[in-house]
Formats: C-alpha cells, sequence, structure tokens
C-alpha cells in the first residue's frame, strides 16, 4: 500500500535488526525486557512496517487472537511521530483484521495516568477510533503496573 511518500508493507525478516534499533530508542516507551520480548515476537507474529523515502521508521506486530486482532507492539520513531505514521499502521491493521473475518482490534498499553510518553500514547488510540475498555490495575505481564485495554470494532 502506498500512502503518499509512505508505503506499508508486510514486515520481513529483513526488517528485524531495524525494528529493534527502533524499540532501543524509545526508553520512555520501552524497557529492556521489551526489546527481547519484540525480538521474539518478530519470529512468530505478522505485521507491517512503515517506510518513509526507504527508510524504516515505524512497525505494528499483531498477536492474532480467536475473535480479534491485539496489537502487541507498535512504534514510530520520534522524529516521525505525529506525522500519521502510527494511524496509517492501524488502518492496515484493520484491513487485516477483515481480511482475517476478525473485525475487533485491542491493545493494552500502560494505563497509568501519570507518565506523560503514555498520555499521549492513550491519546494516539482514542484519536485512531479505539474506545477504552477496562484498567487492569496491577496488571502481572505489566510488571504489577495498571494496564488499559482498549477496543475497536472494524466496518468491513
Amino acid at each position: 500500500m502506498l500512502y503518499g511518500k509512505i508505503t506499508i508493507r508486510h514486515v520481513d525478516t529483513g526488517d528485524f535488526e531495524r525494528i529493534i534499533e527502533i524499540i532501543k530508542s524509545l526508553p520512555e516507551w520501552f524497557t529492556e525486557n521489551a526489546i527481547d520480548d519484540v525480538r521474539r515476537d518478530l519470529e512468530k507474529m505478522p505485521g507491517f512496517v512503515a517506510v518513509v523515502d526507504e527508510n524504516l521508521r515505524g512497525f505494528i506486530l499483531l498477536d492474532e487472537r480467536e475473535c480479534c486482532i491485539e496489537i502487541a507492539w507498535l512504534a514510530v520513531e520520534k522524529e516521525y511521530q505525529g506525522r500519521g505514521i502510527g494511524s496509517l499502521l492501524v488502518e492496515a491493521t484493520e484491513e487485516y483484521a477483515c481480511s482475517k473475518g476478525k473485525p475487533v482490534l485491542t491493545v493494552k498499553t500502560y494505563g497509568g495516568m501519570d507518565y506523560e510518553p503514555y498520555m499521549r500514547t492513550i491519546q494516539f488510540y482514542r484519536k485512531t477510533g479505539f474506545g477504552l475498555y477496562e484498567i487492569i490495575d496491577n496488571y502481572k505481564p505489566f510488571g504489577g503496573q495498571p494496564a488499559a485495554i482498549f477496543v475497536k470494532h472494524v466496518l468491513c
């Protein structure tokens, strides 16, 4: 898919190291443990990358569940945030979800309202049409931190 100078395409193995570089460049959002988790998930999850002028600038990895598609990881290089790349990755995910007959998207993110980078993340999901389903306090996969669960129904 081509959107102006931004190309959205399926992730492939040649993208893996660049994706890890992006994760490492965003310590406000991703811990050292996340780097290992993303590396593991790259081997098994489908996803998309955003290429701007032949350079990979963002990605999304998806966990296909029985009833829905969950956004497992989404990141855009800091200098490219706010330019619509994340929204285009979500749109590609919506098309993918429809093609799989699973018109529901979910995402879990840090749910504390006291950390500015994640306040922007929550604002992004709301802007792209997700609604807050629930905040879980003491969510074990997030190291006992709160998790915000967002849901979006896609019109296919």
